[in-house]
């Protein structure tokens, strides 16, 4: 490969691991699906225990990525902090020098009890899943 001048190795490694790291939205009402965005185009990340939002700088609107919601329809309150233990997750993941593509999503996990933020590799998602 050779690069323009102005462009250093480095650059293109940072940018593919960033591009490679996709989020799961969670619609707040049933009009609309759920989806993933790049991690790269969020912005902003705030949180109660009713959701996480993240601010999309492509948009500059709001799309939520955890909502306190089970998959069955209960109601489950996020943790304190939820929002903060994405931006964690988010950091894990880019530290990772792995070559596959990655999706960080918010997940309830039943035999635990507990909502987490799961990262699993794109190759292995289910489509029927979503």
């Amino acid at each position: 490969m050779v690069l323009p001048a102005n462009m250093s190795t480095g650059a293109i490694e940072k940018e593919g691991i960033v591009a490679d790291i996709w989020v799961l939205t969670q619609p707040t009402d049933s009009s609309k699906k759920r989806g993933f965005i790049r991690a790269d185009v969020i912005t902003g990340v705030s949180g109660d225990t009713g959701g996480v939002l993240a601010v999309r700088s492509d948009t500059q609107g709001l799309v939520s990525l955890a909502a306190a919601v089970t998959p069955g329809g209960k109601r489950k309150p996020l943790p304190a902090g939820f929002h903060v233990c994405f931006l964690q997750t988010l950091d894990e993941v880019r530290r990772d020098k792995s070559a596959l593509a990655k999706a960080v999503m918010a997940r309830w996990v039943v035999d635990q009890d507990e909502w987490q933020w799961v990262v699993e590799d794109i190759e292995d998602l289910a489509p029927s899943d979503f």
